[in-house]
């Protein structure tokens, strides 16, 4: 078969080993220049490649198309003048596996935040217990790389994702949260939303079992679904049904983190998992890399590095988690086309100080303001000025509500520099 890697992203580099095993014709095809890396790559391989969505686009009889491509670009153009069928790595993956272990069972997470956090607490507890698991997805391992023989598979899934891969469908799916998000991307609200559910529908409508947040309206379907909020997380226990789950963990009983914690509980109580053991995983937990992370203490300010909060519900829930505390807001990154009213407003009324810097200035500057927010050329700057506001016990808390890429690769880099500067300053102290 003639398979065209759409979109030369980090998860359809693993796809072409894969395809080549199986005997497919591989071809791929991104619309910009190729990193010479690349290139050496894929002519030792003998693959062919293009530059500009094409010909060879246009020859293939599967598409397997990068997350990153969005619906109006020309390579949705072609796919669909040319009715050429398409997927991603997920969900070719998924297939994969489902037919070589239908036995394992696929717990999907998806959501507009705490998908991470959430998939990889659930693996955790999953492995904690005994059973193999693999996990990966959205999250930052693709799912082509995973053994085929494990017992559960853990996979964080996005709305891109589930806009090009429509057949998905894990026996468990949990949908966190839906808020704007990703509207420079999709066509609308409405389909960035559908996306998420549509992973919902396709779980109910195989018999599997749906956890869904009760505020999620739109998601009420009929089936095996159960309704949760972070509200059933109340003084470090999850309250399910006649349950009550002792939740050890600092990190997991702050209260931006109770949707993540109330799900993957609920997940596994049904997965069959004990209390007990759900309790022990619980405890030893780890936060992840960028999300709310103490990652430096200078003169007694603490610094908390939420990089991979890159939209407006996801930096408002980190700074709400704070509120009553004495901190410093970070802005910034490029917005997303979301009201930024209500995050505004929580940094004016609770921070000591909003500093903001990078493409988030022109955004911010279009709302009601007043000398709390201070416009700084660059993070270091705005780390120094929030320093000087502060006092020992206070935060300085870098939760962006942003995209990362107007002055960093990605969230991962933007996070780093900020835990560079705090290692700097604390050198300096």
């Amino acid at each position: 078969m003639k398979v065209c890697l759409v979109g030369y992203g980090s998860s359809n580099k693993e796809m072409v080993q894969f395809l080549m095993e199986s005997g497919n014709t591989v071809y791929v095809s991104n619309n910009k220049a190729l990193r010479p890396e690349d290139i050496k790559f894929l002519s030792e391989k003998g693959i062919l490649y293009e530059e500009e969505h094409s010909t060879l686009l246009e020859s293939s009889e599967l598409a397997v198309v990068s997350p990153g491509v969005p619906p109006n670009s020309s390579a949705s153009k072609i796919i669909s003048e040319k009715n050429i069928r398409y997927t991603t790595e997920v969900e070719y993956a998924w297939m994969n596996i489902k037919r070589a272990n239908p036995a394992c069972i696929f717990v999907g997470i998806t959501g507009t935040d705490g998908k991470s956090t959430t998939t990889s607490l659930i693996g955790h507890l999953l492995r904690e217990a005994g059973y193999s698991t693999f996990v990966g997805g959205n999250i930052g391992i693709p799912l082509i790389t995973a053994p085929m023989n494990l017992q559960f598979y853990v996979a964080e899934i996005s709305s891109f994702q589930l806009y090009w891969g429509k057949r998905f469908c894990p026996e468990v799916s949990v949908l966190l949260n839906l808020a704007p998000d990703h509207l420079n991307w999709h066509t609308s609200l409405e389909e960035y939303y559908g996306c998420k559910i549509s992973m919902i529908d396709n779980t109910l409508s195989s018999g599997g079992l749906a956890i869904v947040n009760q505020n999620i309206k739109n998601a009420m379907h009929k089936g095996k679904t159960i309704h949760f909020s972070g509200e059933m997380l109340e003084n470090s226990y999850v309250n399910f049904e006649d349950r009550r789950i002792k939740v050890m963990n600092d990190f997991l009983n702050l209260k931006i983190y109770s949707e993540d914690t109330v799900s993957a509980v609920i997940a596994c109580l049904n997965l069959g998992i004990s209390e007990n053991l759900i309790e022990q995983g619980l405890k030893s937990f780890k936060p992840l890399s960028h999300r709310i992370e103490l990652c430096g203490n200078v003169n007694g300010i603490s610094f908390y590095d939420d990089s991979k909060a890159t939209n407006v519900h996801s930096a408002y829930n980190a700074y709400l988690s704070f509120r009553g505390k004495g901190y410093a807001a970070l802005l910034s990154g490029i917005p997303k086309n979301e009201d930024l009213t209500e995050l505004i407003e929580e940094v004016r009324n609770f921070s000591k100080i909003t500093l903001v810097f990078g493409a988030m200035t022109e955004e911010v500057k279009k709302y009601p303001l007043d000398e709390k927010f201070v416009f700084c050329n660059n993070m270091e700057e705005a780390v120094k000025i929030g320093m000087n506001a502060l006092s020992p016990g206070d935060s300085i808390i870098m939760s962006p509500a942003g995209a990362s890429f107007d002055l960093y690769q990605d969230y991962k880099e933007r996070g780093n520099h900020f835990k560079n500067i705090a290692q700097r300053f604390g050198g300096d102290s």
